[in-house]
């Protein structure tokens, strides 16, 4: 089974309400170079919402039943309490897929599977015609 996550902000700011709508007015965070404009304030955007390592959160996930050759035989949409066994940067996450063996880590082989699952997944959108991998 494979999971994407998204931090279930519904969970903390209700429909209608002045936290809302501000969001709403605003639509997006902004990423500037020595600035970050939220669009929810920094307690819910840094860490309520913010999907850690070892930390239960609310999220909205999707599930996917694959098979080794990353066949997808079901999937489900649905509300969910995560508990992400790491929060990784990009270079902590290639360092386990170079690893040159699985040495028994959870993080270790997890990191590996989905490694080999979404190299399955590009060759199939790049042999179905897709212009970027």
């Amino acid at each position: 089974q494979v999971g994407v996550h998204i931090a279930d902000v519904t969970h903390y700011v209700k429909a209608g309400t002045a936290i809302d709508l501000e969001a709403a007015n605003r639509s997006t965070s902004t990423y500037l170079v020595n600035k970050r404009l939220d669009m929810l304030p920094s307690l819910l955007t840094t860490d309520l919402c913010s999907i850690k390592g070892n930390v239960d959160r609310y999220a909205f996930s999707i599930l996917w039943e694959v098979t080794p050759e990353a066949d997808i035989v079901d999937v489900d949409f649905k509300k969910t309490i995560i508990h992400s066994i790491a929060a990784l940067t990009y270079q902590q996450a290639q360092s386990l897929i170079d690893e040159p063996k699985d040495n028994g880590e959870i993080q270790v082989g997890a990191v590996k599977r989905l490694a080999s699952l979404a190299r399955k997944f590009r060759s199939r959108r790049i042999a179905a015609g897709a212009l970027t991998s």
